[in-house]
């Protein structure tokens, strides 16, 4: 499609921010990608820098890809849970929850329809709409990147869980003592399995400061790392085995950034599941494997796109429905593309 082609053309934006990048994609409404871009983070100069820094990003993305298309709907998804006046349980970013994001946006971007969700329930909406959690009733999408949480599926929809905090798996104890003792001298579980504590291991253990990436990359001869990473999957597998007990899913789907190292990892996780469940389920990697919550802020901005042209395009009804139903197929469209660029999450 040319430039020329699509001037005026309504655009939706999705936005992904994590806690070691910003991604961004720009779509029409037919689901085509018209360009993306990532950047990385850099959490020392904090939440309010580093939304400018994405949101510059997405400013720049859309004059790039857009031309002179108008942008009627964005979706979003962040770590932590966004709420009208801040973003709960976000401690990636120093500073980020106290972030109004959607105010945020909408005043960065101009524009009024936004969708927002927690980074791992929309890359669970987007694996079972059309991705590897398909027909799998329920289901549990896993997602180890910068943090440690997972989405839980029941009859295709994503459990939020009264407070938004359904899946934050991460804030899991570890042990009995962890009952009886001070909050304060808890280390939970996100605080041992994650991107973030295999970097603090890496650092503790070696003296280098290491991205995950790195220590799967160089335990080969390094006992120390080797080691960091057996502990890490062994914990990670103790506590997937019991909420497998709890939920008896039919299947897991694992995505993020540590995916990439799926050959080390999925040996001992199957190898728990199979020894330790009941009934243990299928174990698989997403179909969306690196950028699961950048499809699902899409497909939050087509479903808010569709709504907003269903409600403007005024009295002619079967006009109206034809719009509307143009938007839900592109987001089914767009979830069966092949996934973007990988990138750590």
């Amino acid at each position: 499609m040319q430039m020329g082609d699509r001037m005026g053309a309504p655009l939706v934006l999705g936005l992904d921010f994590g806690g070691t990048k910003i991604a961004a994609a720009v779509v029409d409404l037919e689901g085509n990608r018209l360009g993306e871009s990532t950047i990385s983070t850099r959490p020392s100069r904090g939440g309010h820098w580093n939304l400018e820094a994405g949101l510059e990003a997405a400013r720049r993305l859309l004059q790039e890809s857009g031309g002179a298309g108008e942008l009627v709907a964005v979706g979003a998804c962040t770590f932590g849970i966004p709420v009208a006046d801040a973003v709960l349980l976000a401690v990636a970013i120093p500073g980020w929850g106290e972030l109004k994001l959607e105010q945020e946006i909408r005043r960065s971007l101009g524009c009024d329809v936004i969708r927002l969700a927690t980074d791992v329930k929309a890359a669970a909406a987007a694996e079972a709409s059309a991705g590897a959690l398909v027909g799998a009733d329920p289901a549990i999408y896993l997602n180890l990147g910068t943090g440690l949480a997972v989405g839980i599926v029941s009859g295709g929809t994503v459990i939020s869980g009264a407070n938004g905090a359904a899946g934050e798996i991460g804030y899991s104890l570890r042990e009995l003592a962890d009952v009886r003792g001070d909050p304060a001298d808890r280390i939970i579980l996100e605080q041992a399995v994650s991107g973030m504590a295999l970097r603090a291991t890496a650092e503790r253990e070696i003296g280098i400061e290491l991205s995950a990436a790195d220590i799967f990359a160089n335990e080969r001869g390094n006992n120390a790392l080797a080691a960091a990473l057996d502990e890490f999957i062994d914990e990670l597998s103790f506590h997937l085995v019991n909420l497998s007990v709890a939920l008896n899913p039919a299947r897991i789907a694992v995505g993020g950034g540590m995916v990439r190292s799926w050959d080390r990892i999925e040996p001992k996780l199957r190898k728990a599941l199979d020894s330790s469940v009941p009934f243990a389920p299928e174990l698989v990697r997403g179909a969306f494997p690196y950028d699961a919550p950048l499809v699902g802020a899409i497909s939050l901005g087509l479903e808010a796109a569709s709504e907003q042209l269903a409600i403007t395009d005024g009295a002619d009804g079967s006009r109206r429905g034809a719009r509307r139903d143009s938007a839900v197929e592109a987001t089914v469209s767009l979830l069966t593309v092949a996934p973007g660029p990988e990138g750590s999450k």
